[in-house]
């Protein structure tokens, strides 16, 4: 099954992981030829990832990017963090477009990056992640009916340290199940900041990205507050093909120490939440 396997694409651009410092001349100057395609004046949809520090993950992003096959004027925007190492260096090497965000967190990173946009079409992607050649294509184009609001795709976890593929495709079908759940009445919960698109206008219209979320004590995030808050303009829509289907690094899903530590964590959250899922769509307890 293709759930439990590593795609090729992944692992033409797995190759850059851990090269920030020793990426060679000849690879850089090819990599910011293919990004060239990101150089518009006009752009129908604009690209947005946040940055912090990620000197030895961005370059294999930018691959997986430098490879999209899309239809659309688009433009490529990294909002840098305060980033401490050569994340900056690094864009300026590879040609790309960014801009400088003082304020620390991620909120921050995403706000600035829609600010900065000049696209009709936001996608927001994460400087860790890699993406499938049809991938924005596959975001945006539902954003073309008008009663949809917000697009969303699904992740799989890059196993790290040689580890096996399998067991992380067991979590993520489980996952899976939790998800369907909550897809009637809490959908938003489901959208992931490194995978979703949305109208600029409507954005904007909703506030932006709030910045006084406090994660550990609310539970709520910056990215799912904005699909809710999207929810409240126009449909979820999720797309569940593979060409909607980012691939990350686990290092977050390890921070609990373990595979099973982690899987564990999840069903156990999952069930205190249970009875949430259920309540009246579109009620959610103010802060």
């Amino acid at each position: 099954m293709r759930l439990f396997t590593i795609p090729e694409w992944v692992q033409k651009h797995t190759q850059f992981a851990g090269k920030g410092s020793t990426i060679s001349a000849n690879e850089l100057q090819s990599l910011k030829a293919n990004l060239q395609q990101f150089s518009v004046s006009d752009p129908e949809v604009s690209i947005v990832i946040p940055a912090y520090n990620e000197e030895e993950n961005i370059l294999q992003t930018l691959s997986s990017l430098a490879c999209l096959k899309t239809s659309y004027r688009t433009e490529l925007i990294v909002a840098n963090n305060n980033s401490a190492d050569r994340t900056q260096e690094l864009l300026d090497l590879c040609g790309v477009q960014s801009v400088f965000v003082a304020d620390q967190g991620i909120s921050y990173a995403r706000q600035a990056g829609l600010d900065k946009a000049r696209g009709t079409y936001i996608v927001s992607a994460d400087a860790d992640s890699l993406y499938p050649p049809d991938w924005l294509d596959a975001l945006v184009t539902p954003l073309k009916q008008p009663n949809i609001a917000c697009s969303y795709g699904t992740y799989s976890f890059i196993p790290s340290d040689n580890k096996a593929r399998f067991p992380l495709g067991l979590h993520e079908l489980t996952s899976e199940t939790f998800k369907k759940i909550k897809r009637k009445n809490r959908e938003f919960v489901d959208v992931m900041g490194f995978n979703f698109a949305y109208r600029k206008a409507d954005g904007l219209a909703v506030g932006g990205f709030r910045h006084d979320l406090d994660r550990k004590a609310t539970g709520r995030s910056e990215d799912g507050w904005m699909a809710y808050c999207l929810s409240q303009k126009g449909a979820l829509h999720r797309v569940s093909s593979s060409n909607a289907r980012a691939w990350t690094g686990d290092r977050r899903l390890m921070e609990s120490g373990s595979l099973g530590k982690a899987y564990l964590f999840r069903v156990k959250k999952e069930m205190k939440r249970l009875n949430l899922y259920f309540t009246r769509k579109g009620v959610v307890k103010p802060l």
